[in-house]
């Protein structure tokens, strides 16, 4: 049996665009995912502790270091890795001071940066903040771990303290080493019955020819920007607006999700004037039930090519983004398979990032994580807000990063549109740095208006939308 092995399929796009991001050290790119639960009631922090083992030793990804970085990398599966999780007591100082040593906690996980070649690839923290209170700090390196993993980490987390504490029985093992991993999600990738070529010829047909393009107007960054800092901008829609949702999205048959974004793409069409645009958006990558128990990198993205005619209803954008998606969905593929598809020299040009493929990024919140019981404990999601300590240098800014990779930064800083679960609302989240906040409050604008238009009347053409005047105004001359 080999000691080392390539990346599964699920992991390929996420290191392309690590190493796009930074060749030599892939880490300091900050891609990470986290979780926070609130753990309220008596808990033995002793038995928590070996818990979390017993949830490292089930999963190879929580034990997963790279032995070779590059563009073609290697991954080794260590027999043992201790667990990560820290102790940290902060149940003698005020309230105030709790939160803001909690939010710092937040802030180092989402901002040290992750050494590859060192397990675990992963941290894990335990504050006390009383006697009946704690919280569970959870950061992985995307490598290892996609969204939904974290619910799975801490869903087996308390199952192991039940069975600890013999409330329950052990888990029974998992049986799926990285390489029955890699297997099962090029097995699910293929569970619809269209083969590699065909899949392959489908992006090539699509997305051909590739042009990448900064659809949103970008200052240069300055050398003291923070590269890897993020701002969400919330918004909501109006009450009437999302009253009629639903039940345009049924008129339609599709969903509303769909009806969303089908709206974004008439507003990107009608501000950057383009004809066709391409969203890029993610979809979970779990088609079965033994995928949903895993941990690792399983989302995939897919690449949404979309014809707006300015003259046709926007009824008829609807219809095509719900074939778009359905279609790419069902054509999805390891990204290494598609990007030869559409850039014969890929092997050439490598770090390619994915982030060539699309105009703009949209995508759904992930749905709220479920309250979970164990003996003595209620574990409930809380959103903790990622603070630093004053005077704390940003982790990556733009005169440290070489200038060929610039680029790819700035396109990482491009805002992406989520929308909330319940489609009330989402965010817009950027980089402060290169997009300012008038763009930012110009897009929510237009957004909510054409959001509007098309649950109205969506035989409304994209030309006869009303956008709001001095909104966000994008200069499709920028290359």
């Amino acid at each position: 049996m080999p000691t080392t092995f390539p990346l599964a399929p699920g992991q390929q796009m996420m290191w392309e665009f690590m190493t796009a991001l930074d060749p030599a050290r892939p880490g300091a790119a900050r891609l990470v995912v986290v979780e926070f639960r609130r753990l309220r009631g008596s808990l033995r922090v002793d038995v928590l502790r070996q818990a979390m083992q017993d949830v490292v030793d089930r999963h190879d990804a929580l034990r997963m270091r790279f032995d070779r970085i590059g563009v073609e990398p290697e991954v080794r599966i260590l027999p043992h890795v201790e667990s990560p999780l820290e102790h940290v007591d902060l149940s003698g100082l005020p309230p105030a001071e709790q939160q803001a040593r909690v939010e710092r906690i937040a802030y180092a996980h989402r901002n040290d940066e992750f050494d590859p070649g060192r397990a675990p690839l992963w941290r894990a923290a335990l504050v006390r903040l009383s006697e009946t209170e704690h919280v569970l700090a959870l950061c992985f390196f995307h490598m290892v771990s996609d969204g939904w993993s974290c619910r799975v980490v801490v869903e087996d987390l308390c199952h192991a303290y039940a069975a600890r504490l013999g409330a329950a029985d052990p888990q029974p093992p998992l049986g799926v080493d990285h390489t029955a991993l890699a297997a099962l999600q090029e097995a699910e990738q293929a569970g619809n019955g269209v083969d590699a070529a065909a899949r392959a010829a489908y992006w090539r047909d699509r997305l051909r020819p590739v042009e990448p393009y900064q659809l949103f107007p970008a200052s240069p960054p300055a050398p003291d920007v923070a590269l890897s800092a993020e701002v969400a901008t919330r918004f909501a829609f109006p009450p009437e607006v999302t009253a009629r949702l639903r039940p345009a999205a049924r008129r339609a048959r599709t969903s509303p999700y769909v009806l969303l974004l089908a709206a974004y793409l008439v507003l990107l069409s009608r501000r950057a004037g383009r004809p066709r645009v391409v969203l890029g958006t993610t979809t979970l990558g779990r088609e079965s039930p033994l995928s949903r128990q895993l941990v690792g990198q399983f989302t995939n993205n897919v690449y949404l090519p979309v014809a707006v005619a300015a003259d046709a209803p926007m009824s008829a954008v609807v219809d095509a983004a719900h074939a778009s998606l359905a279609e790419a969905v069902a054509h999805a593929t390891a990204f290494h398979r598609l990007a030869r598809a559409v850039r014969p020299d890929f092997v050439a040009i490598r770090p390619w990032p994915d982030n060539h493929l699309f105009d703009a990024w949209f995508q759904s919140a992930a749905s709220a994580s479920p309250v979970l019981h164990c003996p003595g404990l209620r574990v409930e999601p809380v959103d903790i807000t990622a603070r630093p300590a004053p005077g704390t240098p940003p982790p990556v800014v733009a005169a440290d990063v070489p200038p060929e990779c610039l680029p790819v930064w700035v396109k990482r800083g491009s805002p992406i549109v989520v929308v909330d679960d319940d489609r009330a609302g989402g965010v817009v989240i950027r980089n402060r740095g290169v997009f300012g906040d008038d763009l930012v409050r110009g897009l929510v604008d237009d957004y909510v208006a054409v959001v509007s238009a098309l649950v109205t009347d969506p035989g409304t053409t994209p030309a006869e939308v009303h956008l709001p005047d001095g909104a966000c105004f994008l200069d499709h001359a920028i290359g």
